[in-house]
C-alpha cells in the first residue's frame, strides 16, 4: 500500500517536473521565433537602407544645375526678406504660396529629396514614425 502512494506521489511530482519542462521548452521556441522575426526585419532593413543609400550616392554624384536652382528658390527668398525694399514682396510671395494645393507640396518634397539624395533620411524617419505610431 505504501509503495502504491510512494509511487503515485513521484509519478505526480515527476508529471509537474514535466510539465515545468514542457513549459519551458515552449517559452523557449516562442523566443527563438522572436529572435528570429528581428533578425529577418533588421536584416530588411539594412538592405534597404543600403539600397537607398547607393541611391543617394548616385544622386550626389550626378549633381548639377538642378541642384543649384533649387538651392536658389529656397534661399533667395530667405535673403530677400532682410532687405527693407524686397520684404513687401516676399510676404507677398508666402501669401500667394498658402493658396498651392497639399499634394503639390508633397511633389515638391519628392523633387527636393530627390534632387538633394535624402531617400535614406526620408526612409528612417517613415520607418521611425510608422513604430512610433504602432505603439512599440
Amino acid at each position: 500500500m505504501i509503495s502504491a502512494i510512494t509511487s503515485l506521489i513521484t509519478g505526480g511530482i515527476d508529471a509537474y517536473k514535466q510539465h515545468g519542462i514542457n513549459k519551458a521548452n515552449k517559452l523557449k521556441r516562442q523566443d527563438d521565433m522572436e529572435q528570429a522575426r528581428h533578425d529577418a526585419k533588421v536584416n530588411r532593413l539594412k538592405n534597404g537602407d543600403e539600397k537607398a543609400a547607393d541611391l543617394d550616392m548616385v544622386s550626389i554624384k550626378e549633381r548639377g544645375l538642378k541642384d543649384e536652382f533649387i538651392l536658389l528658390v529656397v534661399f533667395v527668398p530667405l535673403m530677400l526678406s532682410f532687405i527693407p525694399d524686397y520684404a513687401p514682396y516676399v510676404d507677398a510671395g508666402f501669401a500667394a504660396l498658402k493658396s498651392v494645393p497639399e499634394y503639390y507640396w508633397y511633389v515638391v518634397a519628392a523633387v527636393v529629396i530627390d534632387t538633394f539624395g535624402f531617400r535614406s533620411m526620408v526612409r528612417y524617419l517613415l520607418e521611425f514614425f510608422a513604430f512610433k505610431f504602432k505603439g512599440k
